[in-house]
């Protein structure tokens, strides 16, 4: 059993305190950084409807006690891993930010998916016409490369006459 799946799964309290001190502590910050990422998804791409964000983690209590096995995302009691001043004040500070956007109201609303599959088109239509013109660079630069080479070749063939001669 590799090392994720000692410590990246659903587990007992039991099982968690038998885990090595080291493992413990990649756990919460690894589910603390999942959460605060999750959180910013939202604040940028809307949160879906389904889901209440001050439920999880509209407070460090309740953002502790946010459990979601399908996103790997564990809670933990010890308020030591989501003190500001702690080892992961940086996390903390985005989670603080991404928290005051979704209060505010000025998070991003969640689009529908039509607008969405709208935007995914139209991004892989200009990607399409990109690689379109740099495939056409391309083969310009090759026609002009392989004129050059029968150029080269051809006044080696006349030196070569030349020297024959």
């Amino acid at each position: 059993m590799s090392d994720d799946e000692l410590w990246d799964r659903e587990m007992t309290l039991d099982e968690f305190k038998r885990l090595e001190p080291a493992l413990q502590r990649k756990r919460i910050d690894t589910s603390l950084m999942r959460k605060v990422a999750e959180l910013q998804r939202w604040a940028a791409r809307g949160v879906p409807h389904s889901v209440n964000w001050r439920q999880k983690s509209g407070s460090r209590t309740k953002l502790r006690q946010w459990h979601d096995p399908a996103k790997k995302l564990w809670r933990w009691s010890d308020d030591t891993p989501d003190h500001p001043k702690g080892r992961n004040k940086g996390l903390m500070v985005k989670w603080k930010h991404a928290r005051t956007l979704l209060a505010s109201g000025r998070a991003a609303k969640p689009r529908n998916d039509l607008d969405m599959w709208r935007e995914r088109a139209l991004a892989l239509e200009f990607q399409n016409s990109n690689l379109i013109a740099d495939k056409a660079k391309l083969e310009d630069m090759l026609l002009r490369l392989e004129a050059r080479v029968r150029q080269s070749e051809a006044k080696k063939a006349h030196a070569n006459d030349l020297h024959s001669n």
